[in-house]
């Protein structure tokens, strides 16, 4: 069997459910690692930082910081931008935040179709994080396009096209580091680049690595958070009608889209010792897909798991992750969505389907829209 083919990226689910019955362990013969879809076994291994390592997720654009360290280097490198993402934190862009989602939403033609990646998913936390980061938001285009060349969802690129964008973004962060070092800013890209790591400042690589990593987290969950929602709100107007009328309904469906088609579908880990799951050995340097798109719908633990309810309970899902590698955007793209969701819902109480073409990101790893065709109006 293979995990990287077509028919998974438009609906992977049907492929999750029978993996978990059939094969909870099985052998990619692409790429020799082995797939884990269900619940327990996937916490299992997000929960072992020692016995599973991050090394695995070293990607085409070379090992991010964080993405790829384990303890006791991440613990440090993670104290670094905690500081940037704490609850005092958000609170203080709160209304800049707002501000900016209020200002995209209103910006919505009323009956008309409309791209809402283009109108809202995407603008708005490309937006913030620039705003976060200290850089013009007229740059936001290239913040896009560089966050899904280092993805790997920039549509229709090859390698070398990818290569090119993210030594781009390489040589912009670069030439940012210079004024910012020594300087009392309190944008992300100053505490980076002013932090310091065992007793010195991070080498100017490593620190644009960190802007590289802020960058998607400060933009790709979301845009696939917001996506994704709407895409099931679009076909069911008896719960969008629910949250016009009951907003403080929100907080749920955030967390039940990320449950049931969560913006990242799965991680890799490197085994460090030897695991048994099922009756299959692994070894040492062996790699594990943990596939929490399947986890989160795994009925041996959540009841209905197929179907999107606003009235879950106890939604333990495992999208952002779990443990000392939990998704250092997710207070972040929580906030967004919230307050996206909250003026849309104000503003236009019917939501519906579009006219135009809807398209999948072409990723396995990252589940969202490149194109969502929406009507937003006032009344039927």
């Amino acid at each position: 069997m293979q995990f990287f083919t077509e028919d998974l990226l438009d609906n992977p689910y049907p492929h999750y459910a029978h993996w978990r019955a059939e094969a909870p362990i099985w052998q990619d013969s692409e790429t020799g690692a082995w797939v884990l879809t269900r619940h327990d076994d996937v916490r299992a291994v997000l929960k072992d930082s020692e016995a599973y390592s991050s090394k695995a997720m070293g990607g085409d654009a070379g090992p991010l910081p964080l993405l790829a360290d384990d303890p006791p280097r991440h613990t440090q490198l993670r104290g670094i931008v905690n500081k940037a993402f704490t609850t005092r934190m958000l609170k203080r862009i709160e209304d800049d935040v707002s501000v900016i989602a209020s200002d995209l939403v209103d910006a919505i033609p009323e009956g008309r179709s409309i791209d809402i990646v283009q109108a809202l998913t995407t603008p708005l936390p490309v937006a913030v994080i620039a705003q976060m980061m200290g850089i013009p938001v007229a740059r936001g285009d290239d913040f896009k396009r560089w966050s899904d060349a280092l993805t790997g969802t920039l549509a229709g690129a090859s390698m070398s096209e990818r290569e090119a964008e993210i030594g781009e973004m390489f040589a912009y962060f670069l030439s940012l580091i210079p004024e910012r070092r020594g300087g009392q800013g309190e944008d992300l890209v100053s505490s980076v680049v002013n932090a310091e790591f065992e007793g010195q400042q991070l080498e100017d690589a490593e620190a644009v690595g960190f802007c590289m990593l802020l960058l998607i987290a400060g933009n790709e969950t979301t845009t696939n958070l917001l996506g994704n929602l709407l895409n099931v709100l679009a076909d069911r107007p008896d719960l969008y009608r629910s949250l016009v009328e009951h907003p403080e309904q929100i907080d749920q469906a955030i967390e039940e889209i990320l449950r049931f088609d969560g913006p990242v579908q799965f991680l890799r880990r490197r085994l460090t010792r030897p695991a048994t799951f099922h009756g299959q050995s692994l070894d040492v340097g062996e790699v594990v897909h943990v596939i929490m798109g399947s986890a989160n719908r795994d009925s041996a633990v959540y009841d209905s798991a197929d179907e999107f309810l606003l009235t879950r309970e106890k939604n333990h899902h495992h999208t952002f992750g779990f443990g000392i590698h939990f998704c250092i955007g997710a207070p972040l793209a929580r906030l967004e969505a919230k307050l996206a969701l909250k003026h849309l819902l104000h503003r236009y109480p019917v939501l519906q389907r579009g006219d135009g073409d809807n398209e999948r990101v072409a990723s396995h790893l990252l589940r969202g829209f490149h194109h969502l065709s929406l009507r937003f109006s006032k009344s039927f």
